[in-house]
């Protein structure tokens, strides 16, 4: 008589951050098992503000209601309720440069949903909602079991066995066995590089970000509570400061992104940020609004964040390994959709694999995940390019005509916001 099949290891999920963690909770719902590799020896998250768009709060109600409703408690929304539709209100940054235009502060115009403004009210949100990233998560992690995730577990490689399963290789000398593996390890992910090889990495965009949390009071004090407590993106040439509340209004998160000419401005690409000080900022944002300047001055964080993004066309899986997030298709801040990005893949794919049930399938499964998310994930790396450069006033045909320039962003966020996720699973599962 045979001894009986061992059972099939779990999968691994590579990186405890929002993406890896919404995944595991889906997969979890649909009965996988799965096993996270961390590699900090607590979960943690880098930053502070995180904004959702109607398509992020969906995708993370469609993985679990419960996901949503934890969301929900710590969401801070625009504080006037005139825009529960509106996403950002755009405004001068600077003065216009030209004989009798703009001054700073002078409205262009609200960024809004004027498509399906219910959407968001029949999820018991509004159109844009923040979160701080820890806060978020809390949430997530408040939704795992315990023993399901090993900390200190820096990915190095995978090894296919004989058997079929996938040995992970960590820098500490341990290894672990899977099934499949899930590379959720962000912009500067190991798994990719086994995924597209080594010439497909994520690339400086010549901006940076200056990042500071201002207390509520300071800056209702210096700013008033209509600029404060609701959603703003000051723009300007060559740079924008976009400002939102977090923390239920607590606070105000506020991040200053300046664009430089590449031949003037390069990056080590092996580090994220460099040591800054508020003289440099306050030096770089001349001609700005002065007391939003000051404000963001006085609390500015000592370091500057360089951004990067990461655009190809190589498949987002290899055999049973797979790509989610930041590691696939890591996008600029411009339009406040990366993090959601992430939340839909992880409801795509837990869903897939939920529904196709055998690990021998794992393959098949990452190929339409990958035909179906890397089209849109992709159009969104182009979009928040153009976005950034847009309200810097530095696309050629539209310049600082904010006319055209909001036009332009409608478009955009309307192809962002509207996307039928449950028609894309079917999609996929089609594919199957």
């Amino acid at each position: 008589m045979a001894p009986p099949k061992s059972p099939d290891p779990a999968i691994a999920i590579v990186g405890g951050g929002l993406g890896g963690l919404a995944l595991a909770i889906g997969l979890l719902k649909h009965g996988v098992k799965i096993h996270i590799y961390e590699a900090a020896s607590v979960f943690s998250e880098i930053g502070a503000g995180v904004a959702f768009g109607p398509n992020a709060t969906r995708a993370l109600n469609l993985i679990d209601e419960a996901l949503l409703e934890g969301y929900k408690k710590h969401a801070t929304f625009n504080h006037d309720r005139a825009r529960d539709h509106t996403f950002m209100t755009l405004r001068w940054g600077m003065d216009e440069r030209k004989e009798g235009g703009h001054k700073v502060g002078d409205l262009i115009g609200q960024l809004e949903d004027t498509w399906n403004p219910s959407g968001a009210e029949k999820l018991g949100v509004r159109t844009r909602s923040c979160i701080h990233r820890a806060r978020l998560l809390d949430v997530l992690v408040g939704l795992l079991p315990e023993g399901i995730t090993s900390f200190g577990k820096s990915f190095e490689d995978v090894e296919e066995q004989t058997d079929g399963t996938l040995k992970l290789l960590f820098a500490d000398g341990t290894t672990a066995s899977a099934s499949a593996v899930i590379g959720c390890d962000g912009v500067k992910s190991r798994v990719r590089k086994i995924v597209c090889g080594p010439d497909v990495e994520a690339s400086y965009v010549n901006e940076y970000a200056y990042r500071a949390m201002v207390p509520r009071a300071d800056a209702e004090k210096v700013l008033g509570v209509e600029l404060a407590l609701n959603g703003h993106l000051h723009c300007g040439y060559g740079g924008y400061i976009v400002t939102y509340p977090v923390e239920q209004g607590a606070f105000i998160n506020m991040v200053a992104i300046p664009h430089e000419p590449a031949e003037t401005h390069a990056w080590n690409q092996d580090t994220w940020t460099v040591p800054t000080n508020r003289e440099d900022f306050i030096k770089r944002f001349t001609g700005w609004n002065p007391a939003l300047v000051e404000l963001v001055g006085q609390y500015a964080l000592p370091q500057k964040w360089a951004l990067f993004d990461l655009e190809h066309n190589m498949p987002y899986c290899r055999g049973r390994i797979g790509l989610l997030g930041d590691a696939a298709h890591a996008a600029t801040p411009h339009m406040g959709a990366g993090a959601g990005m992430a939340i839909e893949d992880a409801y795509i794919l837990s869903n897939l694999i939920g529904f196709a049930k055998v690990s021998n399938s794992m393959e098949r499964i990452f190929k339409a995940y990958d035909a179906v998310r890397r089209p849109r994930t992709q159009k969104l790396v182009e979009y928040s390019k153009i976005s950034g450069m847009a309200i810097d006033f530095l696309v050629p045909d539209i310049g600082d005509n904010t006319r055209r320039m909001k036009q332009r962003l409608e478009d955009m966020y309307r192809w962002l916001w509207h996307e039928d996720l449950e028609a894309q699973l079917v999609e996929a599962k089609n594919l199957l």
